[in-house]
C-alpha cells in the first residue's frame, strides 16, 4: 500500500469539509430582507403616528373655535333678545350677525364630527402600525440571533479543521502533497479520486489494466480521464 496516498486521501476528506463549512458560511442568511421589511415597518409606524398627531391637534383647534364660536353666539343671543338693544339697524345687524354665527357652528359641527372618525380610524391604523413594527422587529432580532450563532459554530468549525488539516499535511509526502494541491486547485478542489472496482470514482471512467496493476503496487498514477490521484483501499 502507499501510504502516502492514503494521506493525502485522508487530506481530501479534510477538504472537502472545510469547502462544506465555507459553502455553509456563504449561504447563511444574515437578514437583510427581514431587516428591509423591519425598517419599513418602522417607517409605516413614524408616518401613521405623525398623522395621528396632525389629526388630534386639527380636531382639538376646531373643538377650540367650536366652542369659542358657541360662546360669541350665546352672547349675541342673549343681547338680541335682552331688550337693551332698540335701534332697528342694530337689531338687523344683530341677527345677520347671529345668522352667520349658527352658519359657522354648523359647518364646525360638522369638521369637528369627521375629524372625530378620522382620529379614530388613525388610531387603530396607528395600532395595527404599531403591531406590525413590533413583530417585523422581534422576527429580526431573532434571525439575527440564530445566524450569529451559526456563524459563530461554523467559524469555530472551521478553525478546528483547519489546525487538523495542517497537522495532517504536515505529515504528507511534499512532492506529492504539492502534486495533489495543484490537481485540486485545477479540478473544482478534489484531487484524489478514490479507486471502487475498476473505476475511478469522480468520473467513473474504467481504468486500464495497466493503470490498476501500477496502483496495486503501490505507484502513484493519475485518471487518465480526470487526471486526479487515484487511490485504492487495501492496495
Amino acid at each position: 500500500m502507499n501510504s502516502g496516498l492514503k494521506q493525502i486521501y485522508e487530506l481530501q476528506k479534510m477538504d472537502i469539509l472545510l469547502a462544506q463549512v465555507v459553502s455553509r458560511l456563504r449561504k447563511l442568511d444574515s437578514g437583510e430582507a427581514l431587516k428591509q421589511a423591519a425598517e419599513a415597518a418602522s417607517l409605516q409606524y413614524e408616518k401613521t403616528a405623525a398623522e395621528h398627531k396632525r389629526l388630534t391637534a386639527d380636531l382639538h383647534d376646531a373643538e377650540l373655535e367650536l366652542r369659542s364660536v358657541e360662546e360669541k353666539l350665546k352672547s349675541y343671543e342673549q343681547k338680541l333678545w335682552s331688550g337693551t338693544v332698540r335701534n332697528p339697524k342694530e337689531l338687523e345687524n344683530l341677527e345677520k350677525e347671529v345668522h352667520a354665527l349658527k352658519r359657522q357652528r354648523s359647518r364646525l359641527d360638522e369638521r369637528v364630527l369627521q375629524l372625530m372618525d378620522a382620529v379614530e380610524a388613525s388610531q387603530k391604523a396607528l395600532e395595527q402600525a404599531r403591531q406590525q413594527k413590533e413583530e417585523t422587529e422581534q422576527t429580526y432580532h431573532k434571525h439575527v440571533e440564530a445566524y450569529q450563532a451559526e456563524k459563530r459554530k461554523l467559524e469555530a468549525e472551521g478553525v478546528r479543521l483547519k489546525g487538523e488539516r495542517q497537522k495532517l499535511a504536515s505529515q504528507c509526502d511534499p512532492s506529492l502533497l504539492q502534486r495533489y494541491e495543484a490537481i485540486r486547485q485545477r479540478h473544482g478542489g478534489i484531487g484524489i479520486s478514490r479507486v471502487e472496482g475498476d473505476s475511478c470514482v469522480v468520473c467513473h471512467t474504467r481504468l486500464s489494466a495497466s493503470a490498476l496493476r501500477a496502483i496495486k503496487s503501490g505507484q502513484v498514477v493519475q485518471c487518465e480521464n480526470c487526471q486526479r490521484l487515484l487511490y485504492m483501499e487495501g492496495a
